[in-house]
């Protein structure tokens, strides 16, 4: 079965966060911290994270010297709480508390977060990013980490849960970035791009035929007006160039005004053509 864009986008970043041990700490320090509460009280002893980064996860911890290991959907480990990381979760803290989280943190941070936590939408469906954590405190955390990136968000509260979530493309595409997700940054602007044309596309055809009808309706309107000036005999004292106009628009009913001014002798242009049709509508109108 093939992964949803969301995992491929865990994925991703994972496997970048492998390769650079320093990114690779503080993003455990977003996942751990997000599924404590946001707090040091006491050590976390498990997590549910994806099967598809289990082991790419299992990795960065054995690269703390942390044991862990992954079954039925739960990571767990243990000498959680006189680890390194576990201390680098304090200052990381800390620098939450003091507003002093660097944008580079906030993008390590939220990287972790996202593993355990983060949802990101099939852009072919819709544009949405959300994080969905058990305790305020975390998703204040998720907050703060937004705003030194200047995400626009929405916090609220679900079914007991708190959720952190933002559906602007322009945010949804940077975020991808941030957190090291190119490929699928890349994936998503190509989606983007592709609505765009055919948004674009759509509008024009149904202008054209938002055109077409008015344009049918109005020439209706003027056989009609013509019709009545013929029935009564008020068509042979018009003048000649109005009479002229009104016999070239019965005979030629789906002509545009252009058209139409093409036919008179001489050629006139298309405000001249909408000047006599419009003349020839007020003498009609006085029929009444």
């Amino acid at each position: 079965m093939e992964d949803s864009f969301s995992v491929r986008v865990k994925v991703e970043v994972a496997t970048k966060a492998v390769k650079k041990q320093a990114n690779g700490q503080t993003a455990l320090c977003g996942l751990l911290l997000c599924q404590s509460g946001g707090t040091l009280d006491e050590p976390v002893e498990e997590i549910r994270i994806p099967e598809r980064i289990a082991d790419l996860t299992v990795q960065l911890f054995e690269n703390e010297k942390i044991e862990s290991s992954y079954s039925k959907g739960k990571l767990t480990f243990g000498n959680l709480e006189d680890s390194a990381l576990w201390k680098r979760c304090g200052e990381l803290l800390r620098d939450f508390e003091n507003s002093r989280l660097t944008a580079e943190e906030a993008r390590r941070f939220l990287r972790g977060a996202f593993w355990g936590f983060g949802y990101c939408s099939d852009p072919l469906k819709n544009y949405r990013i959300e994080f969905v954590v058990q305790k305020e405190r975390a998703a204040s955390l998720i907050s703060s980490a937004l705003y030194v990136l200047s995400i626009k968000h929405i916090c609220t509260v679900r079914e007991g849960s708190f959720a952190v979530y933002f559906k602007n493309g322009d945010d949804v595409s940077d975020f991808l970035s941030y957190i090291g997700s190119s490929s699928a940054m890349m994936e998503f602007e190509n989606v983007r791009a592709g609505k765009d044309v055919n948004g674009k596309v759509v509008r024009a055809v149904n202008c054209d035929e938002g055109n077409t009808k008015r344009q049918a309706e109005a020439a209706a309107a003027r056989n009609e007006q013509i019709t009545r000036l013929v029935n009564s005999g008020m068509i042979n004292k018009l003048a000649p160039e109005l009479r002229e106009a009104a016999l070239a628009q019965m005979e030629n009913p789906g002509a545009s005004l252009a058209e139409l001014g093409a036919m008179m002798d001489p050629p006139i242009g298309k405000s001249g053509m909408r000047h006599r049709l419009d003349k020839i509508a007020d003498i009609a109108k006085k029929l009444d």
